[in-house]
């Protein structure tokens, strides 16, 4: 694919999946995580609730976007997100992790990842040829809605062989490693 070689496009691209993987696996690994420690189906719904909720900030995003570097908000936002990710390791190591724990941190990790894929969208037309944009938006999709399939299918198995806070740290790795 001619898009491909696009080094600004390819370095996106491959952002994208990964960051996708990672906040896949993540999220499957936050709600098994939650149940694990609480042991009730309210803390894991109340878990699943702060996961959405704040998909309503990308109804806003767009416009905020435009005024803010997208590089800056793309790299910053991930590196938080390495950081947020890295307490629940460090709170298991330490011996203090709790339901608490997670549920605090899970709507901020969600509304840091809201940023990422608007931001991501918005970034297309100024790294592409007109005639590329629709492979381009067309790639990002697949890998948007595409890898999450994916990875939610196969996280189970992982928490299973790994542990749910292995993934924590894997994802928290990832992200501060590739930005």
């Amino acid at each position: 694919m001619e898009i491909l070689k696009n080094r600004n496009f390819l370095l996106l691209f491959v952002g994208r999946i990964l960051t996708n993987i990672g906040d896949s696996l993540y999220a499957v690994a936050a709600m098994w995580l939650v149940y694990d420690l609480g042991g009730s189906t309210l803390y894991t719904g109340l878990a699943g609730f702060l996961s959405i909720l704040p998909r309503i900030i990308q109804l806003l995003s767009g416009p905020m976007i435009d005024r803010v570097p997208i590089r800056g908000l793309l790299v910053y936002t991930q590196l938080f997100q390495a950081l947020l990710l890295l307490i629940v390791p460090l709170a298991f190591y330490f011996d203090f992790l709790t339901v608490g724990v997670v549920l605090a941190i899970t709507p901020i990790l969600s509304t840091l990842n809201m940023w990422v894929y608007p931001a991501q969208m918005s970034a297309l037309p100024k790294i592409l040829d007109k005639k590329q944009l629709t492979q381009g938006n067309s790639l990002f999709s697949l890998a948007y809605q595409g890898i999450d399939v994916a990875c939610n299918a196969i996280s189970g198995v992982l928490i299973i062989v790994l542990g749910a806070v292995s993934l924590y740290l894997w994802n928290s790795i990832s992200k501060g490693i590739l930005r």
